[in-house]
């Protein structure tokens, strides 16, 4: 599965309620969604955030939002690296936020407009299966079942036949998908004028980072499930 993919994963994850329970997930980013501290707390510093006690007050440890990490000894460096933790964790939140209010425009479930718009984006060369689904959300079997089943009977997508092996079901997106594409066009508008601010390295360095943070939020999703 390629690294988009499990982006999207991700991404989907922040809809639900962590808990492999789709009918549960209201859109709030639970213990495992990225809108927790895999989305703030942990975000590829290679410094580790540790719930910060009461009395940490001294000055080896700078605290972000409830959690703290060791001086670098660097003042600068660390005020930077204590916004950009806060910066991730107010994103990620934001992002909630927005497929919640993208899912109430268009009058479905938080988690129903998440798999709308990422089988949408799919390649029509890689559509998905409902197993493979539910594991880039972290929902059962069961409760991807669910999803896809509401899905199709509001028109959204459908359940095909895969052309290369006949015995693989894959869901596939209809034109009333795009319906959630026009909700978030805006906001791709506006990311895109946003990075045109940006020179080419300075873009390649938020790619990076951000790639970097997506593996970082696929470890700490793991951890959490196998708790």
């Amino acid at each position: 599965m390629d690294d988009a993919r499990k982006a999207g994963g991700m991404a989907g994850t922040a809809s639900g309620d962590g808990k492999g329970d789709a009918d549960g997930a209201d859109g709030t980013g639970g213990s495992g969604g990225t809108g927790g501290p895999a989305a703030g707390g942990a975000t590829g510093l290679g410094h580790p955030y540790e719930r910060a006690p009461h009395d940490a007050g001294g000055s080896s440890a700078t605290e972000t939002g409830g959690y703290h990490r060791k001086s670098t000894g660097d003042a600068e460096r660390d005020l930077l690296l204590q916004r950009v933790a806060t910066a991730g964790r107010e994103l990620g939140l934001g992002l909630l936020a927005l497929n919640a209010a993208a899912a109430k425009a268009i009058g479905t479930h938080p988690t129903d407009a998440w798999i709308i718009s990422y089988v949408q984006t799919l390649p029509a060369d890689s559509p998905l299966s409902p197993g493979e689904l539910a594991k880039l959300t972290g929902l059962t079997t069961g409760a991807i079942t669910g999803v896809i089943d509401r899905l199709e009977k509001a028109g959204y997508v459908r359940r095909e036949r895969d052309t290369v092996d006949r015995r693989k079901v894959i869901v596939v997106p209809t034109e009333a998908a795009v319906t959630i594409g026009r909700v978030f066009q805006p906001m791709v508008e506006a990311q895109l004028q946003l990075a045109l601010n940006y020179s080419k390295e300075e873009l390649a360095a938020i790619v990076t980072y951000l790639e970097s943070s997506i593996k970082v939020a696929e470890a700490t999703v793991e951890r959490l499930r196998k708790m």
